[in-house]
């Protein structure tokens, strides 16, 4: 059997990259001829968010990076030094066939000093779009030559293998965590506009705040709900947002949930205002959930999974105005939603999670 480790910081709060770490652990777990294993670096005693397979060995490292300082401060460096030597106990223990770095975190620049006879693999969750038009700083330079001896680097779309200048490149979207989809009920829907994730500068949920206080100028029938967590300040801006803006009858921020989908069926919208996305997932769920999008064409990846008014709606980056004459489109004319929910249904399939999982094996896993 082979094994493979995933690498990770933490697995007890909501958001892409652990929902993707379940969906891949799981997948592999439940087959014969993979051993899984997880190891985070802060979880403690927090148990994960998301449901895993039994058969997947979780371990924490009990590091506990401070996320507000640099990883090479004062703070954290001690802590640098400490996660190579406690990865490196473990990974002679486990004797792994591959090592999956699933986000930006510190074994990212250290993992040659590991000496692990596995093949390396780093996920890129985050667009390369805005850097790429930097200047490289020397870290960047030195960040550059340590992944050039990754075996395996791992983007979300086709867009984004044109940022690395390398052959060990792979294209290999999200899944959804289905093998099959239901024909989801199109229409009826509540009048209730959606958007999730977690409460941070990048989502830009104060923007979609001002877009909905113009939108309810236009149409008082509708709500919004916004389901997402952050810091607590952040959370209090966005709530005094609301109550300045009038709209507190309207809009709900609700706690994060693990049935997203569930929750999607029933819904009549689903937004994102978004400053840059690589290829989110939830996006694809709503898709699946025949519920309609509506998305500001940020970098780089709502436009690899939209077609612009076929199964989705792009919105040019920064339009506010285009952006409530979009929703006003939407929630008036029916045909044009439903058009939009079952081209949605369709064109989401390919991402089923065993056509996803088969470029893994075939790509990945046949060559460690």
């Amino acid at each position: 059997m082979k094994t493979i480790v995933i690498l990770t910081d933490q697995l007890h709060k909501i958001g892409g990259i652990n929902s993707l770490i379940r969906i891949k652990a799981n997948y592999w777990a439940g087959k014969a001829k993979y051993n899984i294993h997880i190891v985070t670096t802060e979880q403690g005693s927090n148990p994960p968010f998301y449901t895993f397979n039994p058969k997947v060995a979780i371990h924490d490292l009990n590091i506990n990076y401070n996320r507000n300082q640099s990883y090479f401060g004062r703070a954290n460096f001690p802590k640098v030094l400490k996660n190579i030597i406690e990865l490196s106990k473990l990974e002679r223990k486990l004797k792994p066939d591959l090592l999956i770095i699933a986000n930006h975190i510190p074994v990212t620049l250290f993992f040659p000093l590991l000496r692990t006879k596995a093949k390396i693999l780093k996920e890129y969750h985050y667009t390369q779009f805005f850097i790429s038009k930097k200047k490289a700083t020397l870290f960047k330079k030195f960040e550059t030559y340590i992944e050039s001896l990754i075996d395996f680097q791992v983007v979300l779309n086709k867009e984004e293998e044109s940022f690395y200048d390398s052959n060990k490149v792979y294209h290999i979207p999200n899944p959804i965590p289905f093998s099959k989809l239901e024909l989801p009920i199109f229409d009826k829907r509540q009048k209730v506009a959606m958007a999730a994730g977690r409460i941070s500068k990048v989502k830009r949920f104060e923007i979609l705040l001002s877009i909905w206080a113009e939108f309810k100028k236009v149409d008082s029938n509708w709500k919004l709900e916004i389901y997402g967590e952050g810091p607590p300040k952040d959370m209090k801006n966005l709530n005094n947002q609301i109550i300045e803006l009038g709209i507190s009858d309207s809009v709900k921020i609700l706690k994060p949930v693990d049935n997203l989908p569930e929750i999607m069926n029933k819904k009549g919208m689903y937004l994102m205002t978004s400053e840059q996305e690589c290829f989110p997932m939830v996006l694809l769920e709503a898709q699946a959930s025949g519920l309609p999008i509506i998305s500001f064409d940020c970098p780089t990846g709502p436009r690899n999974i939209i077609n612009s008014n076929e199964n989705g709606i792009l919105v040019e980056m920064d339009n506010t105005e285009s952006f409530v004459d979009t929703m006003v489109e939407l929630s008036r004319n029916d045909d044009f939603r439903l058009n939009i929910a079952k081209n949605a249904f369709y064109s989401v399939q390919q991402y089923l999670l065993d056509n996803v999982m088969s470029y893994w094996e075939e790509k990945i896993l046949s060559k460690i």
